[in-house]
């Protein structure tokens, strides 16, 4: 059996982070495993046509961060009319994105005889389209639709993805692939503590400068930093916090980031990092007071486990998927309301309250990168008992 996987995106991106950051770490743990035997494909716009991607290289690069990226992908190319029955196409990066449309290549897969798997994140675009770029929308409407007609499987992250879908699939009267239920892993490193000479000076000053709250992720729409920003002034700067949001700039943040720039309070008591490495990250991570988690929809929120796997409390805003994720080890708060963000916050003031909502977060196990890697594999598979019926 080969599981064909196409991480054009991957090897594109120019940082790794949300979906990319998944991506890595899944196929890493496939590659680990030794079987099924994987074959990593790169679609080449210009020849139209897949390149084979070589495992090994990849594992130098992304693991030991040795070699050239755009080396790992080899001169040999992968016919589609040379996949067929017994070979499973699992789709796990954001290639909606990429120029090869899944409407016209799952049909031919499928004709062919091969098992079609899709991991879809979430239906944001579908549900919440106001918050994403306007390209990618369309990108993404072609990617699930063509799912929904073709695929054998659909592995999700939340059950909550899982009822976002069925209420699309009874809205379009259609009916929906199995759905499997494979939580994210929250080990992307051994947690040991992150020397300060190992990240760059301004962050280490930034992150000693004041107790702080961190947001991590893409500074897009949908993540609403804006209102983090509102809860700083109504409150937590006066408390003594700052704050520090960790991310590249995404879309339709030019206003965002140019009044963030000019707040006179900027690289003071607010501060921006991007292009930040795994360190760094995990630098901020562990010395931050809390975690803010603002967004509007997710279809899991990794950061949620991240924090909480580093120690590190975590205040989010009410939505039904964090909810499932997080349960009794997040403190909650209502949706663009700034005073109830800092009531959440300010209500661990007291030391003694705060410890012990620390100690309690040694409770919260999330699943390992092996066992997320597992449990989508018995979804690639087909031999799951544990698939939800739709």
């Amino acid at each position: 059996m080969r599981v064909f996987i196409d991480i054009s995106v991957l090897t594109l991106a120019t940082f790794v982070t949300g979906i990319q950051r998944v991506c890595r770490e899944i196929t890493l743990h496939l590659l680990d495993r030794g079987e099924p035997e994987i074959v990593l494909l790169h679609y080449n716009a210009r020849e139209d046509a897949y390149h084979i991607i070589d495992n090994q290289a990849f594992v130098r690069y992304y693991r030991q961060h040795r070699g050239v990226k755009n080396r790992m992908i080899t001169r040999r190319r992968q016919a589609l009319e040379e996949m067929g029955r017994g070979d499973i196409f699992f789709d796990l990066d954001a290639v909606w994105m990429c120029r090869m449309r899944r409407s016209y290549l799952l049909p031919i897969l499928k004709g062919q005889g091969v098992r079609i798997v899709a991991h879809i994140y979430d239906i944001i675009s579908v549900t919440h389209p106001q918050y994403c770029l306007e390209r990618g929308v369309y990108q993404f409407m072609d990617y699930l639709g063509a799912h929904l007609q073709y695929a054998d499987q659909l592995i999700v992250n939340a059950q909550a993805t899982v009822d976002e879908l069925r209420r699309l699939a009874d809205e379009l009267e259609i009916p929906l692939p199995s759905c499997y239920v494979a939580p994210l892993g929250a080990d992307f490193r051994q947690h040991c503590q992150i020397p300060g000479e190992q990240v760059p000076e301004n962050v280490r000053q930034a992150a000693d400068s004041a107790p702080y709250i961190l947001m991590v992720g893409t500074i897009e729409p949908r993540k609403n930093h804006r209102l983090l920003l509102q809860a700083y002034d109504a409150g937590l700067r006066e408390a003594g916090y700052h704050i520090i949001l960790a991310g590249y700039t995404g879309w339709h943040m030019e206003r965002f980031m140019q009044e963030l720039y000019a707040r006179a309070d900027y690289n003071r008591g607010i501060y921006h990092f991007d292009s930040l490495g795994d360190s760094a990250v995990d630098y901020l991570y562990q010395h931050a007071r809390f975690l803010a988690f603002c967004s509007y929809a997710e279809g899991f929120g990794l950061p949620l486990l991240e924090a909480v796997s580093r120690g590190t409390p975590v205040v989010a805003a009410d939505i039904p998927v964090s909810r499932e994720v997080m349960g009794e080890y997040c403190d909650w708060f209502r949706q663009d309301d700034p005073a109830d963000l800092c009531r959440a916050v300010m209500k661990y003031e007291d030391e003694d309250r705060y410890r012990r909502r620390k100690e309690s977060l040694k409770d919260c196990r999330p699943a390992s990168w092996a066992r997320c890697c597992e449990r989508m594999l018995r979804g690639i598979r087909g031999d799951s008992g544990e698939q939800t019926q739709t």
